[in-house]
């Protein structure tokens, strides 16, 4: 039996098996039971690099979701994260054999016969899609991108073994597991949708940019496959190629909210005519209108250094902050002038990021998980530029340029005047306006209308009066206990004296001083002292 399905795949439940034998061999054993291998608790200052070795030997996708947890700066430690960020596994391309079998089945026809040309061997290995060089009748260069193929397996082995940790480390870990998994298997399928990634495709060509977006062939293109234009001949750009095209990828980023979820150096090319091509610009992601509007706020803030600002607008771009924003107002100040200054020409944006992430996590407040990859973006793209160009690369400088665009652009007046025409211009948003008018009127008739209010800060406000009075009523014990002891000491001379004093207004003296002590220490104990 073993060796007749030894050939196979494995199924999601064997491959569940093997996640949790791998864990437990890097030291995770106490998770899945100590019969897996050694049994290793909490050791925090190599958890980090236990956690991405296990992760890269089984495979690809794991060190992948490894990379997108990585973003999370907001949520993990920063060593753990700097080690996630760090995990490598390189893909191996899908078998010819199947590249085929997934064209003629998403095609229609075999691959002879659509192509002149098909290049079996990959120009681009990525975790989740893989792209071909080919020509099209009437000798037409194109590039076929795939979706690789065993993705969805990983996907469900992972989901059993997130529920595990999730029932045996829950309420100590800094992320819920099932969760974090969910977040990366729709990241994956946003990653390998073809047809999402010829919308994005439409979109940037649509846009002013220094790279050339290619054109979608239509007819060569599924939800699992995707053609595009591409240059008779192209080479790799050289260096000031390379510094152009990251400072294009940062500024359609920031400025556009379009960013690449692996910004690799193959999906960049230069043509005979010396043009740079975006080549291959799938995988892309992609910010509403109004979460742009939003994030130019949160620059705006940043630029003008008002933490006030910053924290009012951290909701709009679908963050939480805490109730409690004490700590929140102390990290972030605390973090723009460990930095100088917002967005300083001197600070790469990898820094820019792990610093103002990790203020967030500190004071406690949780960035939606879009966002954190976007930065991840940014980070892995002035990465791309500081390795291909040879140089000292910035990738703050076009950052800034195209931050101050998007702050001047979303607070034009003439922009506001669109966006507001166009809430208005929306009938379906008044069509239950009489029927919701008709109603309060006839509750206001029958008396039913209840009205709620809301005092924001009188709670705080009692407190601190309470503590007041409590520390006013002390000080009036103490300076009578005082006043009574020198009267008594003055004017009492006949009768039994204890210590030359009354014995009765001694007695008195004593029983006032246990009674203002048992005041004393019932205000310690209610934190009102």
């Amino acid at each position: 039996m073993d060796d007749a399905s030894r050939g196979l795949p494995e199924g999601p439940a064997r491959r569940a098996a093997r996640i949790a034998r791998v864990g437990a061999r890097y030291g995770f054993g106490f998770v899945f039971g100590r019969r897996l291998g050694p049994f290793r608790r909490e050791d925090p200052e190599h958890v980090g690099p236990r956690l991405r070795r296990s992760l890269e030997e089984l495979g690809p996708i794991f060190t992948e979701l490894g990379r997108f947890l990585s973003a999370r700066r907001d949520l993990l430690p920063p060593e753990i994260a700097a080690e996630l960020s760090r995990a490598e596994s390189p893909p191996k391309p899908a078998p010819p054999g199947k590249v085929r079998a997934i064209l003629q089945r998403e095609l229609g026809n075999q691959v002879e016969r659509m192509f002149v040309h098909f290049e079996e061997f990959p120009v681009r290995i990525g975790v989740f899609t893989q792209a071909h060089r080919a020509t099209l009748p009437g000798d037409r260069p194109a590039l076929v991108v795939i979706s690789r193929p065993g993705v969805r397996r990983e996907l469900l082995a992972m989901r059993p073994v997130a529920d595990v940790v999730r029932r045996r480390l829950g309420d100590r870990l800094p992320l819920d597991p099932v969760e974090a998994v969910s977040e990366f298997a729709a990241h994956a399928g946003h990653r390998r949708d073809m047809h999402l990634a010829a919308q994005n495709v439409r979109r940037m060509g649509a846009m002013d940019l220094p790279l050339r977006m290619p054109e979608v062939y239509r007819d060569y293109s599924t939800a699992r496959c995707l053609t595009l234009e591409a240059p008779g001949e192209w080479s790799a750009p050289d260096q000031e190629g390379y510094h152009a095209c990251a400072d294009a990828l940062v500024q359609l980023t920031v400025r556009e909210g379009v960013f690449l979820a692996d910004p690799a150096p193959e999906r960049l090319t230069v043509d005979g005519n010396g043009e740079l091509w975006l080549l291959d610009p799938t995988e892309a992601f992609s910010l509403d209108p109004e979460r742009m509007r939003a994030l130019a706020e949160v620059l705006a803030a940043v630029w003008r250094e008002d933490v006030d600002g910053i924290i009012r607008s951290l909701p709009l771009v679908g963050a939480s902050v805490p109730r409690n924003d004490a700590a929140l107002k102390r990290e972030l100040r605390e973090t723009l002038g460990s930095l100088g200054g917002p967005l300083w020409r001197e600070h790469p944006l990898v820094r820019l990021r792990n610093a103002s992430l990790e203020a967030l996590r500190r004071g406690g407040a949780r960035l939606p998980d879009e966002l954190c990859q976007l930065l991840r973006s940014l980070a892995d793209t002035e990465e791309l530029g500081r390795t291909m160009s040879g140089e000292d690369y910035l990738g703050t400088v076009p950052a800034v340029e195209a931050a101050r665009e998007l702050i001047s652009r979303r607070r034009n007046p003439r922009y506001v005047l669109e966006r507001t025409a166009r809430r208005l211009n929306r009938p379906e948003l008044y069509a239950d306006y009489p029927r919701q008018l008709h109603a309060l009127l006839e509750e206001l008739k029958d008396g039913e209308v209840e009205v709620r209010f809301r005092h924001g800060g009188l709670d705080e406000l009692i407190s601190k009066l309470d503590i007041l009075a409590n520390r006013l009523v002390f000080a009036l014990l103490i300076a009578a206990l005082i006043v009574g002891s020198s009267m008594l000491g003055v004017f009492v001379r006949g009768g039994p004296q204890v210590l030359g004093l009354s014995i009765f207004g001694f007695a008195g003296f004593v029983a006032a001083a246990l009674l203002g002590l048992a005041l004393l220490v019932g205000i310690i104990r209610s934190g009102r002292l």
